[in-house]
């Protein structure tokens, strides 16, 4: 399973869109490989400044104003997004710890703090820190659908594939046409090998977000455990045309040439 704007304007708390990770095709053996793709976690603001030549980068401009202002909390979430953004996640997580050691002055929700943490805390590595962070975030926002579907990845990469699956289906019931929510559904189905639910859910979120190569990819890979090679080679021909990565690109392409060979036997074993 694979494994993601203007600063000094308060970001939304909504659930912002989340990256598209990249597309790993692995050479299948026999038939086919099961390809799952997961489109993980909420994206986190990224901030470019550009109109003060004083702050080359968001991370000095940040740091700055919590050096001259270290008692605002927003000044340090901004500096622990940018720090994550660009990778130091040790160094953004000890800013979200700041934050909540600071008092409350209103600026930052706790829901989105605790999304963050949760994000940086996966990126690390460590799940189940990951986890608790973002049922914290719940306390604050119940039923947020991007909570519970990092909850869900979370879940699958804990193994706990019932628990993936109920975090997907509370968050559906409050956004039911989140593509992320149906891909991950339908990645659990793919797990239990409820091949035809999985085809529903992936080609659902085909439906809410047509521009995802990941989406086709994973339908692509339902359609064909159903034997459904016909389907399985236009999904993946959707896919290939999104993906940026000439490499993967290139492994679209033989697994939609070995979907041809696949229809071809089918056809002459009628």
């Amino acid at each position: 399973m694979a494994k993601k704007q203007t600063v000094l304007k308060k970001k939304s708390s909504n659930v912002a869109a989340m990256p598209q990770q990249a597309i790993r095709l692995e050479t299948p053996p026999g038939i086919f490989s099961l390809l799952l793709i997961t489109a993980v976690l909420v994206s986190l603001m990224t901030a470019s400044l550009a109109r003060n030549k004083v702050y080359q980068t968001t991370i000095s401009l940040w740091k700055n104003i919590t050096e001259t202002s270290p008692k605002k909390r927003r000044a340090h979430e901004n500096l622990g997004q940018a720090l994550s953004t660009d990778g130091r996640l040790q160094e953004a997580l000890a800013q979200f710890n700041t934050v909540l050691s600071l008092p409350d002055d209103g600026s930052v929700p706790l829901r989105d703090l605790y999304r963050e943490i949760g994000v940086v805390h996966f990126r690390l590595g460590s799940l189940d820190a990951a986890v608790e962070a973002w049922r914290k975030g719940l306390l604050y926002a119940d039923g947020d659908p991007g909570l519970l579907n990092n909850l869900s990845v979370a879940y699958m990469q804990q193994q706990r594939y019932d628990d993936a699956a109920a975090s997907a289906e509370a968050a559906l019931r409050n956004n039911p046409q989140m593509p992320q929510l149906l891909n991950t559904l339908g990645q659990v189905s793919m797990i239990k090998r409820e091949y035809s639910k999985a085809e529903k859910y992936f080609l659902d979120a085909v439906l809410y977000d047509p521009d995802s190569p990941t989406y086709y990819a994973n339908a692509a890979m339902a359609l064909a455990q159903s034997g459904k090679y016909d389907q399985a080679y236009q999904n993946m021909s959707m896919s290939a045309a999104r993906m940026p990565d000439p490499q993967q690109r290139q492994k679209a392409l033989a697994f939609m040439e070995q979907m041809k060979k696949m229809s071809q036997g089918k056809e002459k074993g009628k």
